[in-house]
C-alpha cells in the first residue's frame, strides 16, 4: 500500500510540474489559431474582392464586345458561329468507290474561331454593320468627310456652308479577319480589318484598309494604331472622328517590339517602334506653288492654299510607350521623335529639323463599370499626330526656306457612366491648339475644341442603338471662327 501511495504521489508531483509547460503550449496553440483565423479572414476578403473584380470584368467584356477598345483588336468581338454539319457523299454503287470521310469542323484555340482542316491555325471572321443619320447645323461641302464624321479642319468659317444639312451613310461598317497559329517559337497571329471610308464622296463606298498586321512573339509588323496613341483611352463616342483634344486615331505602317514585365506587383510593358514618316508643312507661296495648284484643283487633302507633303523623308518616326495596368485601370506615357524634311524639286533647296512630343493618357475605373478617360499631350513638330487630319501643320517655312516647328498641345477628358447593364452615356470635352510663327498664313487653324454627349442602348452585346450631340468650334489665326452643332443617330449590329 505504501509503495502505491508513493507512486501516486510521484505521478501527481510530475503532473503538477508539467502544468506550466502545458499552459504555455496552450497559449502557443491559441496564438497560432488566432493568426490562422486572421489569415482566413484576409483570404476571404481577397477572394471576395477577386470575385467582385471578375464579375465586373465579365460585365464589361459582355457590354464592350464589338465596341472600340483597346489594344490591337479595337472593333472586333468574338462570337460562336453555328455551322451546318458536314454532309457525306453517297456511295458509288457501280464503281465501288467509297466516298472520302467528311472533315469534322473543329473549334479553334481562341473563342469564336475554327481550325483550318489539317492545320493548327485557328481563324475567325467578324465585324459589324453601322448606319449613321446626322443632322448638322452647317455642311462641310459637297462630298466632304466633314459631313460624315467630325473633321475639325472642314468646319466652315463665316457665312460659308449649307445650313441645316442631313446625311445618311453606312461607311463605318467593318469586316475583319484574324488567325492564330502556334509554333515552337511562339504564336503567329494576323489581323486584317476594312471599312468603307476610302472615298470622301457621300454615296461612294470604297473599301479602306484600317488594320493589316502580323505578330510573332514580341514583334509586330504591319499597319495599326500608332504607338504614340493609347487606344484604350479613346472615348466611347458614336462619332468616329473623335474628340478635338485627343490624339488623332492614326493608323500607319510600323514595326514594333513589345516587352512585358512586372514591377511592384503591377503588370507593365514597354513598346518601341519605327513608324512611317510623313511631313506636313505650310510653305510660303513663292517657294512652293504646286500646293496652291492642287488646292485650286480641289484636292480634298488640302484645306489651305499652301499645304505640302514633300516626299523627302529620310528617317522613320521613333515612338516609345510605357504601359501600366493596375487593377483600377491603365495609364501610359508615350514619347515621339521625328525628323521633318523639305526639298524643293525646282531649286534643290533642302531644309530639315527634329521634333517630337509626349502624351500622357489612360483609363481609370471609378464606380461599378464607370470610368474616366483622359489624354494630355505637348510637342513641337508633331502636328499630324494631333487632332484630326489636316487640322494642324507640323512646321512652317519662311520666305527664305528656313523651317520652324509648330508648337502643339491639347487635352481630352471623358466620363462614361453605366445607368444599368444595357444603358450607358459618355460626356467628352477636348481642346487643342497649335502656335505658328508670325509669318504663317492667317487662315490656318489655330485652335479647336469639341463637346460630345451621348446615350447608348445595348439590349444584347450584338446590337447597339444610340443618339449623340456634338458641339465643335474651329478658330483661325486671324480670330475668325466656325461653329458646328450636330445630332447623330446610330444603329450598330455586330457579328
Amino acid at each position: 500500500m505504501r509503495r502505491h501511495f508513493f507512486l501516486k504521489l510521484a505521478m501527481l508531483l510530475a503532473f503538477w510540474g508539467a502544468l506550466p509547460g502545458l499552459a504555455a503550449a496552450d497559449d502557443d496553440i491559441k496564438a497560432l489559431l488566432g493568426a490562422m483565423s486572421r489569415q482566413i479572414e484576409e483570404l476571404k476578403q481577397q477572394v471576395a474582392q477577386s470575385n467582385q473584380r471578375i464579375g465586373r470584368l465579365e460585365q464589361e467584356l459582355g457590354h464592350y464586345r464589338n465596341e472600340r477598345q483597346a489594344l490591337a483588336h479595337d472593333t472586333a468581338a468574338d462570337h460562336d458561329h453555328a455551322l451546318p454539319a458536314p454532309v457525306a457523299s453517297p456511295k458509288n454503287v457501280d464503281s465501288g468507290i467509297k466516298p472520302h470521310a467528311a472533315v469534322a469542323v473543329e473549334a479553334g484555340d481562341i473563342r469564336g474561331t475554327l481550325k483550318l482542316p489539317g492545320t493548327d491555325t485557328s481563324v475567325g471572321l467578324g465585324g459589324f454593320v453601322k448606319t449613321d443619320l446626322l443632322f448638322s447645323s452647317v455642311s462641310a461641302g459637297r462630298d466632304r468627310l466633314g459631313d460624315q464624321q467630325l473633321a475639325m479642319a472642314q468646319i466652315p468659317v463665316g457665312a460659308a456652308g449649307e445650313r441645316s444639312q442631313i446625311a445618311f451613310h453606312a461607311k463605318e461598317s467593318r469586316l475583319w479577319f484574324k488567325s492564330f497559329t502556334p509554333s515552337a517559337w511562339g504564336d503567329v497571329n494576323t489581323f486584317v480589318e476594312l471599312d468603307f471610308y476610302g472615298d470622301p464622296a457621300t454615296y461612294t463606298y470604297t473599301p479602306r484598309l484600317r488594320h493589316a498586321y502580323g505578330s510573332f512573339g514580341h514583334l509586330l509588323a504591319g499597319q495599326t494604331w500608332t504607338t504614340f496613341l493609347n487606344a484604350s483611352a479613346l472615348p466611347d463616342n458614336l462619332d468616329v472622328g473623335g474628340s478635338a483634344g485627343a490624339l488623332a486615331s492614326l493608323r500607319q505602317p510600323l514595326v514594333r517590339w513589345t516587352e512585358t514585365f512586372t514591377w511592384l506587383d503591377t503588370p507593365m510593358e514597354w513598346l518601341l517602334a519605327l513608324e512611317a514618316p510623313r511631313s506636313r508643312l505650310w510653305v510660303d507661296n513663292h517657294l512652293e506653288t504646286a500646293a496652291a495648284n492642287r488646292a485650286a484643283a480641289g484636292d480634298p487633302n488640302l484645306d489651305a492654299a499652301y499645304w505640302t507633303t514633300p516626299n523627302a523623308d529620310r528617317y522613320p518616326d521613333l515612338a516609345a510607350r510605357l504601359n501600366l495596368s493596375p487593377e483600377w485601370g491603365n495609364v501610359s506615357l508615350a514619347a515621339l521623335a521625328r525628323q521633318l524634311r523639305y526639298t524643293n524639286g525646282n531649286t534643290g533647296y533642302r531644309q530639315d529639323a527634329w521634333g517630337g512630343g509626349v502624351n500622357l493618357s489612360g483609363r481609370i475605373n471609378t464606380f461599378g463599370l464607370d470610368n474616366i478617360r483622359f489624354m494630355a499631350h505637348y510637342g513641337k513638330g508633331d502636328g499630324r499626330y494631333v487632332s484630326t487630319a489636316n487640322t494642324f501643320a507640323d512646321a512652317a517655312l519662311d520666305s527664305h526656306g528656313a523651317i520652324e516647328l509648330s508648337e502643339s498641345y491639347g487635352a481630352m477628358l471623358a466620363y462614361q457612366h453605366w445607368w444599368d447593364k444595357q444603358w450607358r452615356s459618355s460626356v467628352t470635352y477636348g481642346f487643342a491648339q497649335t502656335d505658328y510663327p508670325y509669318y504663317a498664313n492667317p487662315v490656318l487653324t489655330r485652335q479647336v475644341q469639341s463637346l460630345h454627349a451621348n446615350l447608348l442602348w445595348s439590349p444584347v452585346s450584338q446590337a447597339m442603338l444610340g443618339v449623340e450631340y456634338t458641339y465643335a468650334d474651329r478658330e483661325l489665326i486671324d480670330g475668325r471662327d466656325g461653329i458646328l452643332q450636330r445630332v447623330q443617330f446610330s444603329a450598330k449590329y455586330s457579328f
